[in-house]
């Protein structure tokens, strides 16, 4: 996508940064063709906005942004991620240890699971070795206690959510 942007801009006189570049790359989730109608419309507005910022970028172009497919989170996924983060093996967050360790990573990632997808909680305990809906309920609620409790919590939960978007 971004050779596509560099590409198309390359045709063009003007002058439009990297970082700009970079940024309408990676937000713009459809098509090729959906990337060439936005940097056209950027071309355009540059033309009598020289000095546009990446906000009002977002604002031009956030009727692009929002027609692409929304990213599909999976479970699978936020387990992969939250395992490596934690230092725990999938197969720990999937078993009946009930160590300190392996608790919080597994309601953790119970919790991102139920926030992130459209998975119901019955779902979500099948994927956690077949766990009761009462259990990821349980989950769900501890997390969001404590994170609004703990900052630090609040902050890994944030980051994770981050990198569960960028490599899902």
């Amino acid at each position: 996508k971004l050779r596509l942007a560099t590409a198309k801009i390359d045709d063009t006189s003007l002058d439009i940064s990297d970082e700009i570049l970079d940024h309408v790359a990676r937000t713009v989730t459809g098509s090729g063709r959906e990337l060439e109608g936005a940097f056209n419309q950027l071309l355009f507005r540059q033309s009598f906005e020289p000095q546009i910022t990446i906000d009002r970028i977002d604002e031009i172009l956030g009727h692009i942004y929002r027609s692409g497919e929304p990213k599909r989170v999976r479970i699978e996924d936020i387990q992969r991620i939250v395992a490596r983060h934690y230092n725990v093996s999938k197969t720990e967050l999937l078993s009946n240890r009930r160590t300190r360790t392996i608790v919080k990573p597994r309601q953790v990632a119970m919790y991102l699971s139920k926030v992130m997808t459209p998975r119901s909680l019955p779902e979500i305990g099948r994927r956690f070795g077949g766990r009761d809906h009462t259990t990821v309920l349980h989950a769900v609620r501890k997390i969001e206690d404590l994170s609004g409790a703990d900052n630090t919590l609040a902050q890994e939960l944030e980051l994770l959510r981050r990198l569960i978007n960028e490599q899902a």
